[in-house]
């Protein structure tokens, strides 16, 4: 592989497009390229031209501020440029870059706007895949590929971790440890994303185990619900119809019992219209009689309506009974425990026989509140209940003036009878005809009190249904019409151990309390969210442990090549360092973790100070992240190097001077081009400093490391440029552009003219 031509236009000072074209190698060596010109023509700016196109980032090796400072700002006689490009070709026909072209152009293209694009071979691409293709072939712009004016001992007087860059390249790893860096970004962001996914975990559990609980009672609730709404039906159906039953007996009952006294007040009303009529014939014989009848029939009177009053109130006790029946509650279920409990406690703390009385009196009262809770858990019987004492004593008054009353009529039929017997015998049919009046009205009397009675029943079963079609209505709610309508197909037994069982299942509905059904719908969410988050960590854990995979695989790789190659640069480096300083030694040493952070201390760079502007949540998810990554870093952290010029003790290289910091550089640089030579290298005046004898031994230097790798040297020493196959002069115009003039050295000796 080797490089065929450059193209600049709107760079810098190549404000026109400039192409150079370098000669292909030969079998023996790769012919040198030659750069010259005076000061401030642009030979510089051919190196940073090179090193834009390969990827380079940083203005400051650019030697600009911004990004534009890249485009030909324009001069007098010349307009500024709207764009910077570059284009390098290469021949790529050995396959050193991994890719099915025989040829390869990278391009790179700045706008004014700020739009940049990376072409490959005119197709966009990006960076990252630019910089792996360079890498695969052993060219880089922060490598020994380039090195621009100046920089020559920036290798020895940068940092060891910057060093290390460079050696990475020139051990060959720089691909690996390309896709190594990648991997270790992926696993950092694989850990953040865990922590986070994580941390979403830990606030959703506790909402989830609340929801959990809360969807379970209510699904708890809804088995409960179904069992309750059964048993329900059941009793509600057994008591519905069974209430309808006796109800329409005691109707038939009692329309019997009222037809009954309807026939004997009819056969009544005969005798009295015959007794009356016999009356209206004797009335002028006897008047007596006739006002005992007519004071016996008050009295009759005054007890029918007593006894009206009596039946409306005996109606009106039974129905309180009923209501306070149907109105009856069980106490709630916090209220039982907590009397129970209350009960419970009462005992303790009195043990001592000294307390015997004390114990006495407590049991007692325990007694009686026990039997009181017993009372209000159990549902009371009509009889139980006490009604209104006010009517229980109405009721008794009008016992008592019954009792009155009757004997008033007793004596009224004492004093009729004994005026009956005086009378002739010729009266002893209107006599016999008032003794059966008498005796019907006791007959209806007897009717009348067998429908009354009927009629309490009657309003007690009636009061009885709309009670339990209240409470129908009020546990079943639109269920209550459908169990009114349909008679249930068998008898239910045990009706109270069904009644009990309902009360318990509304217990434990009242313990469970009242859920929103949103709460299953939420739960549902809630529960999908936290098996997708947990199948998330699943797979990051996955992904952490195949990148770890990875990132050790490449270690490995990284580790052997680098071994095997750093042994051989070490070598080599003190065979050029012997050679340009005729003596001396030298050595490349590896840094790991614990040397670099010793001197980062000794600088004064601590952890805290590294981390005194990141917030305490974010320090802290970055140190636990940091710790997690700890086992990954590579152990190899930096190389210094240490150089003994001969006749000298030293070691350090900041005691050299600027000629041996610029040799030692050369050696280095040339014992890594003879190990793992690049395609091609620029070297912008890295000679500068070198005295005349140095400068041929550079010089011989340079023609022996072209049989492998292809150079272009930005020079003004004479010794170099007469080893240059190519020479390539710079010009500045007076418009502030450069311009190019090439000269083929053997055309030159043949005696022919150079050429712009």
């Amino acid at each position: 592989m080797h490089l065929t031509k450059i193209e600049i236009q709107g760079f810098k000072t190549f404000a026109k497009k400039t192409t150079l074209s370098f000669l292909p190698p030969t079998t023996e060596r790769c012919p040198i390229t030659a750069v010259v010109g005076p000061n401030g023509s642009g030979k510089s700016n051919l190196a940073d031209a090179i090193r834009w196109v390969l990827g380079e980032q940083s203005l400051k090796l650019l030697r600009g501020k911004q990004s534009e400072d890249v485009i030909f700002s324009g001069s007098e006689g010349k307009g500024r440029a709207g764009f910077a490009e570059v284009s390098l070709t290469m021949n790529n026909e050995d396959g050193s870059m991994p890719i099915e072209y025989g040829s390869i152009t990278i391009t790179r293209r700045l706008f004014r706007d700020g739009t940049s694009e990376y072409l490959l071979n005119d197709s966009k691409v990006r960076l990252t895949d630019i910089q792996l293709l360079l890498a695969q072939a052993n060219v880089g712009q922060r490598s020994y590929s380039v090195v621009g004016q100046g920089m020559i001992d920036h290798i020895l007087i940068s940092t060891p971790e910057e060093r290390k860059a460079f050696f990475d390249d020139a051990t060959g790893v720089k691909p690996y440890q390309i896709k190594r860096h990648e991997a270790v970004l992926k696993l950092k962001r694989t850990h953040e994303n865990l922590a986070d996914v994580e941390m979403l975990l830990r606030e959703i559990e506790p909402r989830l185990r609340s929801l959990k609980r809360q969807a379970s009672r209510l699904e708890q609730r809804d088995e409960i619900e179904q069992s309750l709404h059964l048993q329900e039906a059941q009793y509600y159906g057994h008591g519905w119809w069974t209430l309808a039953d006796q109800l329409d007996i005691v109707k038939k009952d009692f329309d019997r019992a009222d037809l009954d006294i309807k026939r004997e007040r009819a056969e009544l009303v005969e005798q009295e219209k015959a007794a009356d009529a016999i009356e209206v014939v004797d009335e002028k014989e006897d008047t007596g009689l006739m006002k005992l009848q007519e004071a016996y029939r008050n009295v009759q009177r005054k007890q029918n309506a007593l006894r009206q009053d009596q039946f409306q109130t005996e109606k009106e006790i039974e129905l309180t009974r009923v209501r306070a029946q149907s109105n009856w509650a069980p106490l709630p279920l916090l209220k039982i425990v907590e009397e129970v409990g209350s009960i419970t406690d009462g005992l303790k703390g009195l043990r001592s026989l000294k307390d015997i009385e004390t114990i006495y009196t407590t049991i007692d009262e325990l007694l009686s509140r026990s039997s009181t809770l017993r009372k209000k858990l159990e549902r009371p019987n009509p009889e139980d209940i006490k009604p209104d004492p006010k009517l229980v004593q109405k009721l008794a008054d009008l016992k008592g003036q019954e009792v009155g009353i009757k004997q008033e009529l007793l004596d009224f039929e004492t004093q009729i009878d004994a005026y009956a017997t005086k009378e002739k015998t010729e009266r002893t049919e209107l006599i016999e005809m008032q003794k059966a009046l008498r005796e019907k009205q006791r007959q209806i009397h007897l009717f009348e009190n067998r429908r009354n009675e009927l009629q309490i029943n009657l309003a007690r079963f009636e009061e009885r249904q709309q009670a339990l079609i209240r409470e129908m209505n009020e546990f079943m709610k639109d269920r209550a019409v459908e169990v009114r309508s349909t008679r249930p197909a068998e008898p239910l037994n045990q009706a109270d151990q069904v009644y009990q069982e309902i009360q318990r299942l509304r217990y434990k509905l009242e313990l469970i309390g009242g859920i929103d059904p949103e709460i299953l719908k939420e739960y549902e969410e809630t529960r999908v969210r936290h098996e997708f988050l947990d199948g998330q960590v699943d797979d990051l854990k996955k992904a952490i442990r195949d990148t770890e995979k990875v990132i050790v695989e490449l270690d490995t790789q990284i580790e052997q090549q680098s071994k095997a190659v750093f042994g051989k640069i070490n070598k080599e480096f003190e065979h050029y360092f012997k050679l340009l300083f005729g003596g001396g030694s030298c050595r490349l040493v590896k840094l790991t973790r614990e040397d670099v952070e010793e001197e980062s201390l000794s600088d004064g760079v601590t952890p805290d100070r590294a981390f005194a502007d990141t917030g305490e949540e974010a320090r802290d998810k970055e140190a636990e992240i940091a710790k997690k990554l700890e086992k990954h870093q590579d152990p190899v952290m930096g190389i210094d190097i240490q150089a003994t010029p001969p006749g000298k003790k030293l070691k350090a290289l900041n005691l050299l001077s600027g000629g041996e910091r610029a040799l030692t550089s050369i050696a280095l640089i040339s014992a890594i081009m003879a190990v793992n030579p690049s395609p091609f290298v620029l070297l912008d005046e890295v000679d500068a400093a070198l005295d005349e004898s140095n400068t041929v031994r550079f010089a011989g230097i340079l023609q022996e490391l072209s049989k492998n790798s292809q150079f272009i040297v930005v020079t003004h020493n004479r010794a170099t440029m007469e080893q240059a196959d190519v020479m390539y002069g710079v010009t500045m115009t007076d418009e502030g552009i450069s311009q190019l003039i090439s000269v083929h050295l053997e055309d030159i000796a043949n005696g022919a003219t150079a050429r712009r």
